[in-house]
């Protein structure tokens, strides 16, 4: 039986019209060349390399040692079948599934596209993005930081005195920041405290109203720190908003990527981190507490105080922060064994002065 093929033959770059003969001895190829002489070359078919073509309806083989190549290319369904059915050494599985069918076909390649756009959506943007928000400039942190802030304050009523001592108090601190540390307090009925990227962090009334002690206002001024140092706002910001904007981008809606962002503003007061990010800031809290020698019992004692709030009514400070028994228990933990503890007047009267301001 003869098939239709086009033939390379290695010399040049012209295109043979070709037909060729195929048995399991040998495959004979015929066509005219450029003097319009006949012309037969004989292929031995365990010397024959398929070439992966995953095209419906078209098949390649070359043939030879050394470079250039022999080849042919063949669209001839009954060759395709031929091979497929008596030459299995050059075929594929893929090869029968596309070419017996092109609803296989589509289906292929429409699983294959689904398979990247979904491995692409969920792992490599927010990797990525995560990437991008670690090596940041400064500059640009802080003003997208300001910006936010700027879009929430709209909606917050700041108690100016109470910020004011509350932002001696953090001063105070011995705080090693790469960020300006602006902080402020926001009456509110809402027990809440976030941080924003570049150093602003919020600390609602009646979450300060609940704390007692210094070391329990110091615990949370330095989580929340954490936060800002390690830039846990913008790595969750890639990983919750990472797939909303690529696919923005991917369809050229620059503006919409940017509308995205400033439309979920207010949903930086609100965000939530994932266990690790929460302990990393945990942890960060303590040494800062260990620096300015205060006691590691204030970051248990803060969740206990906490923890105790109606569990019909879960504060938003609560409910941003998961595992909270998790917690008491490892920073209790870790308190146990803290060396000096020296006591700070000027730290003592500045917590005072913050709660005579509310």
């Amino acid at each position: 039986m003869s098939f239709k093929a086009n033939f390379f033959d290695g010399k040049t770059s012209r295109t043979h019209a070709a037909s060729i003969t195929a048995s399991s001895v040998n495959w004979k190829i015929r066509y005219l060349d450029e003097k319009s002489i006949p012309v037969e070359v004989s292929w031995n078919p365990q010397k024959i390399k398929k070439s992966d073509v995953y095209t419906k309806g078209l098949v390649a083989f070359t043939y030879g040692d050394t470079f250039p190549f022999q080849r042919i290319e063949s669209t001839d369904d009954s060759f395709i079948n031929y091979i497929n059915n008596s030459h299995e050494h050059l075929s594929s599985t893929i090869d029968v599934m596309l070419h017996k069918s092109k609803w296989r076909s589509i289906l292929f390649l429409l699983t294959g596209i689904l398979t990247i756009g979904i491995l692409t959506y969920f792992y490599v943007i927010p990797t990525v993005a995560t990437s991008f928000a670690t090596k940041l400039s400064e500059k640009n942190v802080i003003d997208f930081g300001n910006y936010i802030f700027r879009v929430i304050s709209v909606d917050l009523k700041m108690n100016e005195e109470a910020s004011r001592e509350l932002q001696n108090f953090v001063d105070e601190m011995d705080i090693e920041s790469e960020f300006p540390l602006d902080i402020y307090v926001a009456q509110s009925e809402e027990l809440n405290a976030f941080a924003l990227s570049g150093g602003k962090i919020v600390v609602f009334s009646s979450l300060i109203e609940k704390i007692q002690t210094k070391e329990q206002l110091a615990a949370l001024i330095g989580h929340e720190v954490s936060h800002i140092e390690n830039r846990h706002v913008l790595k969750n910001i890639a990983r919750n908003f990472g797939g909303a904007i690529f696919t923005s981008v991917l369809f050229g809606d620059i503006n919409g990527a940017t509308t995205i962002l400033m439309d979920n503003a207010h949903l930086f007061s609100q965000m939530s981190f994932t266990r690790g990010l929460e302990k990393e800031a945990d942890m960060y809290g303590l040494e800062i507490m260990r620096k300015n020698k205060l006691d590691l019992n204030g970051m248990p004692e803060l969740f206990e105080i906490l923890k105790k709030e109606s569990p019909l009514d879960v504060p938003t400070y609560l409910s941003n922060h998961p595992m909270l028994k998790d917690r008491i228990v490892y920073t209790k933990r870790i308190a146990e064994s803290q060396g000096n503890i020296v006591a700070n007047e000027t730290l003592e009267s500045k917590w005072q002065a913050i709660k005579a301001a509310l």
